[in-house]
């Protein structure tokens, strides 16, 4: 009893890891009008930060993941949230546009450090109901998002441009105290790297195929996620006409509805099927994206925000547990490439999508995201759910067989 208590604590601080790591990025899109308006860049500058928060940590990520599997490193989640931290809560005191894209940088390879095994701990971590245990620590991020923006906008409210330095302070503390529970997280690892070698032995096997068809999935859903959060608060800005705050706060407000479908969409794949999940929210994503995008009111705009937020990130979480299903000898790497490269793509796309707006004007970018979600919607079609034999062969067991 006490070992499941023990269990549930640690999935607990692994979620509340991840928000501290990712309140940093999550900030990102919040300070970015604040940055056109009182420094004067660009959408395709704006957009450039956005690229470096991605761009570097996006290739690496992979790489962690791949040594998480070798041999386990749980400080590296802790060194990983201080560099986090130490990022974007330099934006405010920069004022040459390099430097402001190495800050960014720099948070990016925080965030690839600590996710993979942020990732591969969750699932240890979880037992049997991954589908609900990476869905609690995914919101770990989803929250980031959501409080990120709204601690920046405070803390510049307050204090200037310098008061983005608030956002070092949740990171640097759960930096320290992750680094004190070190022991305990190493137990888990070799515990779950013990599970994975006797599984192996048991004839537990990857099915690459079938995981690179998920990608290319979370490839799509990555870019409309990440060019949402990048575009809607400019779009409020230049096309809809709200002020700086009242654009930053439309991050908070996507944020805080993908927390909650992302809890949501974990516990129903873990009973419907993961795959199921994926396609329900990515049909629906394409209406509701196109509404936003044809709406010119103000608050039926904001009001439909939540359920466009919300069906996108139904499918998150369930992405994230069917890479370790479909490839369960590798779990580092597959949350390394589902919550890393995958979901980084779309800050290497928006660049891109930055040089359009700036041509042919915001609508043209959220358009562009329409088409991108139907790509998207039909790709999920050709994704399978997670062969039901390689749990038990996971297991000291007598089927070993039974996964083909």
């Amino acid at each position: 009893m006490s070992m499941k208590l023990k269990r549930e604590s640690y999935g607990i601080i692994m979620t509340l890891g991840h928000l501290c790591c990712d309140i940093n990025g999550g900030a990102l899109p919040a300070i970015l009008p604040f940055l056109m308006v009182q420094k004067g860049i660009s959408y395709s500058a704006a957009a450039g930060l956005t690229f470096a928060l991605s761009s570097i940590g996006s290739v690496i990520q992979p790489i962690f993941g791949n040594m998480a599997d070798k041999h386990s490193r749980p400080w590296m989640m802790s060194l990983g949230i201080f560099m986090a931290g130490c990022g974007v809560s330099l934006l405010g005191f920069l004022n040459s546009y390099w430097a402001m894209f190495v800050a960014v940088t720099l948070t990016g390879v925080g965030s690839a450090l600590f996710h993979p095994d942020g990732g591969r701990m969750a699932n240890y971590v979880a037992g049997e109901r991954k589908g609900r245990g990476i869905s609690n620590f995914s919101v770990g991020g989803n929250l980031g998002g959501a409080i990120g923006p709204m601690l920046v906008v405070f803390g510049i409210s307050s204090f200037g441009m310098r008061g983005t330095a608030i956002l070092a302070i949740p990171s640097f503390l759960m930096a320290g105290f992750l680094l004190l529970q070190n022991r305990d997280l190493s137990n888990f690892a070799q515990e779950g790297s013990r599970a994975t070698a006797a599984a192996m032995a048991a004839g537990q096997k990857d099915d690459w195929k079938s995981f690179f068809k998920l990608t290319g999935v979370v490839f799509l859903r990555s870019t409309i996620s990440i060019g949402i959060t990048t575009f809607i608060p400019l779009f409020w800005l230049n096309i809809l006409m709200q002020s700086e705050s009242v654009s930053g706060s439309t991050t908070t407000i996507i944020a805080i509805a993908a927390s909650i479908a992302t809890l949501i969409g974990g516990r129903l794949a873990d009973r419907f099927g993961f795959n199921r999940v994926i396609r329900t929210g990515l049909v629906l994503v394409v209406p509701c994206l196109a509404i936003v995008t044809l709406s010119r009111s103000v608050a039926f705009s904001t009001f439909m925000l939540v359920p466009m937020a919300m069906v996108l990130n139904l499918a998150f979480s369930p992405s994230v547990a069917l890479g370790q299903k479909l490839v369960p000898n590798h779990i580092g790497l597959a949350s390394g490439i589902t919550m890393g490269l995958a979901s980084s793509f779309g800050g290497v796309v928006s660049p891109l999508l930055g040089k359009l707006g700036d041509s042919r004007g915001l609508p043209t970018v959220l358009w562009v995201l329409v088409g991108t979600a139907v790509l998207a919607c039909i790709g999920s079609f050709f994704v399978p759910d997670a062969p039901p034999a390689v749990q038990p062969a996971a297991q000291e067991g007598e089927q070993p067989r039974a996964a083909s």
